[in-house]
């Protein structure tokens, strides 16, 4: 484009009052404020122009530029109204802490390399790590706790282990536990065949003692004690020959006993045929 041109669209209608207020406002800066001639000073000055460009233009600002982006960003985080409103509340409770003086002992303790390094190292270890890893454990735990019957039955645990720590069996129980040969007699009486045995056939033996009539345990436990009796100390006697029965009839006792089986022999013969050779096994 020629002089002519350039000249002639610069001083067309629609560009010639800008320029006019362009020359106004340098000629106020020049006439009044002598700012021109204070710039053109500073430009003629190499010295102070490099400091100037020195400290404007070097690594950090250069690496400002970079993250030019993340700044917009940043600003415009910190221009939000909840953001704003948050960082009031902080610096209010800054404020608080500050006029209470709590924040110089921490200025201080946070100064004191050691002792920081005792509460870190008090704060970040196995164990802490380990509650962290199972903090979600952790919480399932509160909620299950804090449930309304589980405090119900933690405080009647509680009140029971106060009353048998009261009546002196906890001394009792720890000494049981702490001897190894009782723990192990008390497991072993607990754990074998027998007890296995009763576990599997539990509902049947419940069932068959359900038949007993109570009033008369008192004869089901002298039978079992005279025939336990019997076997141990009576000298049991082989018969051979009929006559040998006969001559065991003469003591009374044998007599009276013998009435006795007669009379049991009775009783389950009443019973099998009501109930056995009737086919009634409902009793």
């Amino acid at each position: 484009m020629s002089a002519d041109l350039q000249l002639e669209s610069l001083l067309s209608d629609e560009k010639l009052p800008a320029i006019t207020k362009l020359v106004d406002i340098l000629s106020t800066a020049e006439n009044k404020y002598g700012l021109l001639s204070a710039i053109q000073g500073f430009l003629s000055d190499e010295e102070m122009l490099g400091k100037v460009l020195s400290s404007i233009i070097n690594d950090q600002t250069l690496n400002l530029m970079t993250k030019w982006n993340n700044l917009m960003k940043f600003a415009d985080m910190f221009a939000d109204d909840s953001t704003i409103e948050n960082l009031n509340a902080v610096l209010d409770l800054v404020g608080i802490l500050n006029k209470t003086g709590i924040l110089d002992p921490i200025k201080g303790l946070l100064q004191d390399e050691e002792t920081l390094g005792k509460i870190l190292s008090a704060i970040v270890n196995d164990s802490t790590l380990n509650v962290i890893s199972n903090w979600g454990n952790i919480v399932k735990l509160m909620e299950f706790a804090t449930k309304e019957d589980t405090l119900t039955t933690l405080n009647d645990v509680i009140e029971l282990y106060s009353k048998i720590k009261k009546l002196g069996l906890i001394d009792v129980i720890k000494g049981i536990l702490d001897d190894e040969e009782t723990i192990g007699k008390i497991m072993s009486g607990l754990v074998n065949d027998f007890t296995f045995n009763l576990m599997t056939n539990w509902s049947a033996i419940v069932k068959d003692m359900s038949r007993f009539d109570l009033t008369n345990f008192k004869y089901y436990t002298l039978l079992v004690n005279e025939t336990g009796e019997a076997l141990k100390e009576e000298k049991i006697m082989k018969i051979d020959h009929w006559w040998d029965l006969l001559n065991m009839f003469k003591d009374p006792e044998v007599r009276v006993g013998l009435g006795v089986v007669i009379a049991i022999l009775k009783h389950i013969g009443r019973y099998h045929i009501q109930y056995v050779v009737s086919g009634n096994h409902t009793q």
